[in-house]
């Protein structure tokens, strides 16, 4: 990914770029599907794996597309757009909120912090798998106690965890290929945006590790953000009134 062709795009250039990615993620899960249903599985559950990422970069350009362009800094769409973790956990969490599905921003602001925190950890143990396991499911390599390990060690239940988190996110994302889903991205609602604007921050910030545990880290911020931006809104006028 080109920062400063994502820097300079327009907003109608990201949204189509997030389209692709989108569709990129189905394709991605039907090759994992295929290649599971010949006793692949490493390979599956690497494509698996890939098909979350892709989909939580397809939520991050349609956020990069609801802000202006400077606030599109090197450092942030650095981080959202080239850091697997981080993508790998929006993935999950759009899957987890629906993504595409009106009022995705205003369920995320109208959450508790109970309920936001217990969702941000459920979030991290399938995030820690997929990022130990993905490399496996492509490459042989010796670990540091000296053992070989290779695709040959993923699992057939691995594989099926996978793919049911991939088949969950890529559906959460293809709300974007419905047009009036793309309608509303050319004018986000203001929690939308402002959701968005929170991540740059909270990305900006960052000082976290490139781990899962970071990104989940990151992401929670963000949302704490817009919390604590929409505090003055009624989380049930949110949740009714978002287009």
């Amino acid at each position: 990914m080109d920062l400063r062709a994502v820097k300079a795009a327009s907003r109608a250039e990201l949204l189509a770029c997030a389209v692709a990615a989108a569709r990129n993620a189905q394709d991605l899960l039907f090759d994992a599907e295929a290649l599971a249903g010949t006793g692949s599985r490493g390979r599956a559950f690497s494509l698996a794996v890939l098909a979350v990422e892709e989909s939580g970069k397809a939520a991050g350009l349609t956020a990069l597309a609801g802000l202006p362009n400077e606030m599109r800094t090197h450092a942030a769409a650095g981080r959202l757009l080239q850091w697997h973790q981080l993508k790998q956990v929006g993935g999950l969490l759009i899957a987890a909120v629906t993504y595409g599905s009106p009022g995705a921003a205003a369920k995320l602001a109208a959450m508790n912090a109970a309920e936001l925190a217990q969702t941000f950890s459920d979030l991290q143990a399938p995030a820690d798998e997929a990022d130990r396991l993905k490399r496996r499911g492509l490459y042989a390599d010796m670990d540091k106690d000296g053992r070989i390990r290779g695709p040959s060690d993923i699992t057939e239940a691995d594989v099926t965890r996978q793919l049911d988190r991939a088949s969950h996110a890529v559906a959460s994302t293809s709300g974007l290929l419905d047009p009036a889903v793309q309608a509303r991205a050319t004018d986000p609602p203001a929690e939308a945006a402002e959701l968005a604007r929170a991540l740059v921050s909270a990305l900006t910030e960052a000082r976290a590790a490139r781990t899962p545990k970071g990104a989940a880290k990151v992401m929670l911020t963000a949302v704490g953000k817009l919390r604590d931006k929409m505090a003055d809104y009624d989380p049930n006028a949110l949740l009714t009134c978002a287009p």
